[in-house]
């Protein structure tokens, strides 16, 4: 009598240990889509060195229309967008999801911020593009304009954000947030272009940059929380 219980050892095994996960060709596409599109706006702005296409005239329709009321709703606009409160809002979120034992959402937060926060100093450095005159600054501004750390920094937290509530809601609630994340990420924009620190470039390129490293992030999550669901079984 043949024995078969290693097949049913090996069979056992094989059905314990998790698949490998696919990756989201939409996910990817988007990825590969928004690469390029930074890829041809980076080459551009530093080809040109100044302001590109409506760069110039934004500018200026922007500084034509300011008024006290509307500075004082950029100003605040910008500020709930500014890399520093981002960053603390992250490391804040971050805290409260480890404390609950969410590891993979506070693994995806820790991940996604961190690489936005290195894309914003590695692109000013490497691109160097001058902000917009001082003379039209409303507010202070020392570093480089290129991308906008504000666009790239709400796009991504956002973005994020999203991703790990829509689970949670029922549809109607997931279009209102969506609706939200979208309309506050566009107003941290606008109101960069208004202040008068960023060309118009900037701030899409702030998008363009956020949307596609929030994009290759969420299509190699399924990679991360096998990780962490590994790293936990040990």
């Amino acid at each position: 009598m043949v024995s078969t219980l290693p097949d049913e050892q090996e069979k056992a095994t094989s059905e314990r240990q998790p698949r490998s996960p696919e990756l989201s060709v939409p996910g990817v596409l988007t990825t590969l889509v928004l690469a390029a599109a930074v890829i041809v706006l980076t080459a551009v702005v530093v080809w040109h060195g100044g302001p590109v296409g409506p760069d110039a005239s934004w500018l200026h329709w922007f500084i034509d229309h300011r008024t006290p009321a509307w500075t004082t709703v950029a100003e605040t606009i910008s500020a709930m967008g500014d890399t520093t409160t981002v960053g603390i809002v992250a490391v804040v979120l971050i805290a409260v999801l480890a404390w609950r034992r969410r590891w993979e959402a506070a693994a995806l937060l820790t991940v996604t911020m961190g690489g936005a926060g290195a894309l914003i100093v590695v692109g000013k450095q490497l691109v160097g593009r001058d902000r917009p005159p001082v003379i039209d600054h409303l507010v202070v501004e020392t570093n480089q304009s290129y991308p906008s750390g504000h666009a790239l920094g709400s796009t991504v937290l956002a973005g994020v954000l999203v991703a790990l509530i829509l689970p949670l809601l029922r549809l109607v609630f997931r279009v209102a947030v969506i609706t939200l994340a979208a309309c506050f990420v566009l107003a941290v924009g606008v109101s960069r272009l208004y202040l008068g620190v960023h060309w118009s470039s900037d701030v899409l390129a702030g998008f363009l940059f956020g949307g596609c490293w929030l994009a290759l992030c969420l299509t190699l999550r399924p990679y991360l929380n096998r990780l962490i669901a590994l790293r936990a079984a040990e």
